[in-house]
């Protein structure tokens, strides 16, 4: 099957804003371990790809947050709750880069 991802560009349109680009990830990699697990070359080849960026996701993601944060009045518009949520957020990303940083070395 040939990819329409390239024939055609939804540059300008709406994503999915429910999911997040590390939940599509570990879809992709639940997919290849069901559907390749006979195929263990395969996996040694694509796992440790995946994961790398699925790490990046991840630190793009805490970018992104801590940018938002950084923004001047950034405060002003949103609520207690909204900013809690983000706060604990980001620090559920830095525990997951932190412990992906120990089981790499």
């Amino acid at each position: 099957m040939i990819s329409k991802l390239f024939d055609q560009t939804n540059k300008g349109k709406k994503v999915n804003s429910l999911r997040t680009i590390c939940e599509v990830h570990r879809e992709i990699y639940d997919l290849l371990i069901i559907h390749l697990q006979n195929n263990p070359k395969a996996l040694v080849l694509i796992v440790p790809k995946l994961e790398e960026v699925y790490l990046m996701g991840i630190k793009m993601n805490l970018k992104m947050i801590e940018r938002k944060c950084e923004v001047k009045d950034w405060a002003q518009h949103h609520t207690q709750k909204e900013a809690a949520a983000l706060r604990k957020e980001r620090i559920r990303l830095v525990g997951i880069l932190n412990f992906a940083a120990t089981i790499n070395k």
